[in-house]
């Protein structure tokens, strides 16, 4: 069961991040978090600016996300075992020289070029560190109590926004001058970001010791408590995945496809000021009563979606969806660390489990969408909204909380 842990009063992002160590944590995550705030937009402009196929840039985009979903975990729990700093310097060299070996293909002609594109997404997919679990099992390292902890992650969650903002913005800046330098930027994280995060020994998680690691130690995910939160992600996946799609080909037909970025900086924006202004105010609540409310917010304001009736409601709608994403996530991510004794394996489960979701919600609006053009589609998302916020309650009731 869920062990409680002595709160303290509210603690201020100021008062968390007095420690120089902290600060450079943050600044290194944000860094690190290059590769999984770009990696698929630069590829898909690279290989489609040099093979002129969008069929094969997608491709090239598929087989690194699918290599990243597969090896995350792995990686997550080679750091539990031996320790973050020597994965993050072999898997950073490993993703950099990928990475650099794309960009060179995406410059050269000839035979090689396809399969070349091809085989480095997938090498760069497949040494990707899930680095948002990475940082978060710090954290749950160097603010061990509850209050400092929570509101660590809803200054993760901050980060997160912030470079899902800016990092495509960077990426199609260097692409109008040169479509085969993108992923320059990206690799700017396992450079240099990795590389920050693996000389941080002061805030790194020490290793299980050898008798936690064995057999007998339970999986991650195999405690059902655990199992619980992690199906939440997949229904939160599913939610986000449907409204992004959604709201790009909705856009695209109504011949407005620049709304659709209105609408997902707004939900961003949304996301950002939650964590921003109500993080420390959140962090002193126990996680258990921050997700579900939070879930219920940014669901339910996923009903004014197919009533917005206009680009600009749809937009506020996006907004005031978004704020309750940012409290949502970072009490998921600090529930499962709780339950996970902190472990970076059990928060990259949630991870991938958010990314399944999002492929099948993408998949879902994506079938809907190419067989109308109506918002009534976006009723699909508050389908998936309902799901979500019916897993989140489970998750947290006595049933999904307790462990065997």
């Amino acid at each position: 069961m869920d062990i409680p842990l002595p709160a303290p009063g509210r603690v201020s992002y100021r008062t968390l991040l007095i420690p120089r160590a902290r600060r450079h944590l943050v600044v290194a995550g944000a860094v690190s978090r290059l590769p999984l705030a770009g990696a698929g937009v630069a590829i898909v402009l690279a290989a489609s600016g040099a093979t002129h196929s969008y069929g094969m840039a997608g491709t090239a985009s598929a087989l690194y996300v699918i290599a990243a979903s597969v090896m995350a975990p792995l990686h997550a729990r080679s750091m539990d075992r031996t320790g973050q700093r020597r994965v993050l310097l072999l898997a950073g060299s490993i993703q950099a020289t990928a990475f650099v070996c794309l960009t060179l293909f995406c410059r050269t002609s000839g035979w090689w070029q396809i399969p070349g594109i091809l085989m480095a997404a997938a090498a760069a997919g497949a040494a990707q560190v899930d680095i948002g679990s990475a940082v978060r099992a710090r954290w749950a390292h160097a603010a061990p109590d509850r209050v400092s902890q929570q509101t660590a992650f809803l200054l993760e969650s901050v980060v997160d926004e912030l470079m899902f903002i800016l990092v495509p913005m960077a990426i199609t800046a260097v692409t109008t001058a040169h479509s085969w330098a993108a992923p320059a930027v990206v690799l700017l994280g396992p450079a240099v970001g990795w590389l920050l995060l693996a000389g941080q020994t002061g805030t790194a998680p020490p290793p299980l010791a050898k008798g936690d690691s064995g057999p007998s130690r339970p999986r991650a995910v195999s405690l059902a408590g655990s199992r619980a939160l992690v199906a939440a992600f997949v229904g939160i996946g599913t939610y986000l995945g449907s409204i992004e799609i959604l709201l790009v080909a909705l856009a695209d037909a109504d011949g407005e496809p620049r709304w659709a970025g209105y609408a997902l900086a707004a939900w961003a924006c949304g996301s950002a000021s939650a964590a921003l202004f109500a993080g420390p105010y959140l962090g002193r609540l126990a996680p258990e009563r921050v997700f579900v409310p939070a879930m219920a917010w940014m669901t339910g304001s996923g009903l004014l979606l197919p009533l917005a009736g206009s680009r600009l409601p749809l937009v506020g709608a996006c907004f005031l969806a978004g704020i309750g994403a940012a409290p949502s996530l970072s009490s998921g991510f600090s529930l499962l660390g709780r339950r996970t004794a902190g472990a970076a394996e059990g928060m990259s489960w949630a991870s991938s489990g958010m990314g399944a979701g999002t492929t099948i919600g993408a998949f879902s609006g994506g079938w809907l969408a190419d067989r109308t053009d109506s918002a009534a589609a976006f009723w699909l998302c508050v389908g998936f909204g309902g799901l979500a916020l019916t897993l989140a309650w489970r998750a947290t009731s006595k049933g999904g909380s307790a462990t065997p």
